[in-house]
């Protein structure tokens, strides 16, 4: 028995060390397209209170009588932070808004109850009321954004029919998120699937623990590129991901993972079906795989899904130009009353 004990330690040892020379490996690889894609500081911030009185961070970039305003909507854990790329682009063609949903990035927490996509769609509409209540708009939303737009398309399809322009929905999905296995075969799906929500409320009682030890095992560092990403993604950008994850509550995620399970945009879709809709989405996404952005084409036939080989979940960092070309072709377009039927086509 002892002998038994001893191998397998010996073999947790082994696979550690393994491990951490492969993430060790991967960050010294050299990356030839790494540039400096910042969006700089923002010219505006400010906070927008939300219906519940949370605070909403928001930063503003750009021209602030822009005729277009574009507002950028971020995923579960992660923060606006990550379209620095695409507001590099956007802002130098109209004026760009990009917040942080409740708990994350600077903005207040809020109770756990409120920790809802029907809730980030009534946040969404604060905004826009808000700081930009007159003129065009493009949202643009990756992931839990791109739900959020849907379920403001639902509370105020007024706002959709006369105002926005175009919408991009970027590695998202309408509903059934409980049913996902995040690509893993056999008997480790099943168990994403059983064991997903127990875990997940499991973590967010160990956030005062979490607080205290910080340090990113190697194993978890693989695990979250091989679940996010595209196979080869540059280190630099998993570790630019990490950083923003690293700051979100736990109690969040375990919150906004059971609202995420509760997820239906069907009602939204159908108040977006005569808006230029264009849908974006990575062949090895995990998170939201292909068939949920398919899914999203078949609700809206006037809508261009685009997928790009190779590329992961993590659409806005690993295709950053293509997803900022998606969102400037919304802001050439004209206005909805001057089109007289024109329509993209899905392929």
């Amino acid at each position: 028995m002892k002998t038994q004990v001893a191998l397998a330690g010996l073999g947790i040892a082994v696979a550690h060390r393994a491990a951490r020379g492969k993430v060790l490996r991967a960050r010294t690889q050299p990356d030839r397209d790494l540039v400096s894609n910042g969006a700089g500081r923002p010219v505006r911030q400010s906070f927008v209170h939300a219906p519940d009185g949370a605070r909403l961070a928001v930063n503003e970039w750009g021209d602030p009588h822009a005729p277009v305003t574009v507002v950028l909507l971020h995923g579960w854990t992660l923060s606006s932070r990550l379209w620095s790329r695409q507001i590099a682009v956007l802002s130098q063609h109209a004026r760009v808004v990009a917040y942080d949903h409740r708990g994350h990035g600077r903005s207040d927490r809020g109770l756990a109850e409120s920790c809802t996509l029907d809730q980030l769609g009534a946040d969404l509409a604060a905004v826009v009321d808000t700081v930009a209540p007159e003129g065009r708009l493009v949202l643009a939303g990756h992931s839990m954004g791109g739900m959020t737009l849907m379920h403001l398309a639902e509370q105020r399809p007024a706002l959709v029919v006369e105002r926005v322009d175009g919408v991009v929905i970027v590695s998202s999905s309408a509903g059934e998120l409980s049913k996902s296995d995040f690509g893993l075969p056999g008997p480790l799906g099943v168990g994403v699937r059983v064991l997903g929500p127990s875990v997940m409320a499991m973590l967010g009682r160990l956030e005062s623990w979490a607080e205290r030890h910080d340090a990113l095992a190697p194993e978890l560092w693989l695990a979250i590129r091989a679940l996010c990403f595209g196979r080869g993604a540059p280190a630099h950008l998993v570790d630019e991901m990490l950083a923003v994850v690293q700051d979100v509550p736990l109690g969040v995620v375990s919150a906004f993972y059971a609202g995420l399970a509760l997820h239906d945009g069907t009602p939204g879709l159908r108040a977006l079906m005569d808006t230029p809709t264009t849908i974006l989405v990575g062949t090895e996404d995990r998170l939201t795989p292909v068939s949920h952005s398919m899914r999203i084409a078949r609700a809206l036939p006037q809508a261009e899904l685009t997928t790009f080989e190779g590329a992961g979940h993590m659409l806005t960092l690993e295709r950053a130009d293509e997803v900022a070309d998606a969102i400037c072709r919304h802001i050439s377009r004209r206005p909805a009353a001057d089109e007289a039927g024109d329509h993209l086509v899905a392929r």
